[in-house]
């Protein structure tokens, strides 16, 4: 009796959506006549509203302001009895907006107000902030200038909005919890991240995440500074520090904001979806269980979809295979140390180059996977 596979891959960022990644996982499976199932992983990030539309959530649309000031229709998604909607970052302020333009300083989370502010006469008792895909280091700011609390500098003139205005902050309006607290009603926010970091220091927002939104090491360097003040604002302004709690530096620091001034709770967003998805229900000792993103490093052990996957491998006495865009050596190291992983198929293992691995990688992945799978990782 052969390992059945299931595959729970995550998106590779900027080349292959779940549902491209499940179809060449598919095709190749099957040419071996092995058994298999496919899930449409998620973990917070962008692609999530894809996954619940899979399992039957309705999206709808509401009109926002993008990143860089330009408004855009984006979808959200609700429950089938409608009492949990989900709004996900990056559909409504991500870095898709961007188009591959980084704007470290300008972009903002305006959206994320404008959003809260026209869902909440909706009748929900439960609002999901999936934070993934950020495009910008505001800490939140802009979520404020959305619902319409003014941020002012030291001379009460309103900030701009993203780091820039951050950088100048000084004083939050008093009015900030009355308004949000009519907007929420009592309900309960539940921030859901592929993020686990605080939002200061090394493992913080500014210093995990600047660099890959364009910040150097001067703008990481006044980005932290800024924020540390911004969390003071913050702190004055709600008598609670969130700044260590578990998903404070997801998205630029908006975890630190929802769990600041709306009062969210953390949850994990890999674990989030395999419990929508039922995913570890189906994992066995006779699994081969295929996961994986774009790419595997230092991040991927703060949250992300592949470390808890890898957990319920090892606990059910499963297997895992590791598929991604490109890894870190010494990561995966570690962790084929801890887990019982089988083998590691990477795009960066093909020998093209990196803009014909994100031109090409949906028929690059499918030849990798053909020449690297073993069928011995199919046996009990």
């Amino acid at each position: 009796m052969q390992n059945r596979a299931l595959v729970l891959i995550d998106k590779f960022k900027g080349s292959l959506t779940q549902a491209q990644i499940n179809q060449v996982l598919a095709r190749v499976l099957q040419s071996h006549n092995l058994e298999y199932k496919t899930f449409l992983m998620a973990d917070g990030g962008d692609g999530s509203l894809a996954t619940l539309a899979s399992i039957g959530w309705n999206l709808q649309e509401l009109r926002v302001t993008g990143p860089l000031d330009i408004e855009h229709d984006a979808k959200f998604a609700m429950s089938p009895d409608g009492k949990v909607v989900a709004l996900e970052l990056s559909e409504l302020c991500g870095i898709k907006y961007l188009e591959g333009k980084r704007s470290p300083y300008q972009a903002h989370t305006k959206a994320i107000g404008e959003a809260i502010k026209e869902i909440s006469d909706l009748d929900w008792s439960e609002l999901w902030l999936l934070l993934g895909g950020s495009a910008s280091n505001d800490g939140g700011l802009g979520i404020l200038q959305g619902i319409g609390v003014e941020v002012s500098d030291s001379k009460g003139k309103p900030v701009k909005k993203g780091l820039s205005g951050l950088q100048q902050a000084a004083h939050i309006d008093s009015s900030a919890l009355s308004e949000i607290a009519k907007l929420l009603r009592a309900r309960k926010i539940v921030l859901v991240s592929d993020v686990s970091s605080p939002l200061l220091g090394r493992q913080g927002a500014i210093a995990t995440f600047g660099k890959q939104k364009g910040l150097g090491t001067s703008g990481r360097i006044r980005g932290e500074a800024a924020m540390r003040r911004w969390r003071r604002l913050v702190v004055e302004s709600t008598n609670r520090d969130e700044s260590e709690s578990p998903g404070a530096g997801a998205a630029g620091g908006v975890g630190f904001f929802a769990l600041s001034f709306l009062g969210a709770e953390y949850q994990s967003g890999a674990a989030t979806f395999l419990d929508l998805l039922e995913a570890s229900k189906e994992i066995d000792s006779n699994s081969t269980v295929f996961t994986g993103e774009g790419r595997i490093d230092s991040s991927s052990l703060s949250g992300k979809c592949v470390l808890p996957i890898l957990e319920i491998v090892k606990a059910k006495n499963a297997k895992a295979i590791l598929v991604c865009g490109s890894y870190d050596e010494s990561v995966v190291k570690r962790l084929e140390g801890e887990f019982p992983i089988a083998g590691v198929i990477s795009l960066n293992d093909s020998g093209f180059s990196k803009s014909e691995q994100i031109s090409r990688a949906e028929e690059i992945l499918y030849d990798q996977v053909m020449k690297d799978l073993k069928l011995e990782w199919f046996r009990p």
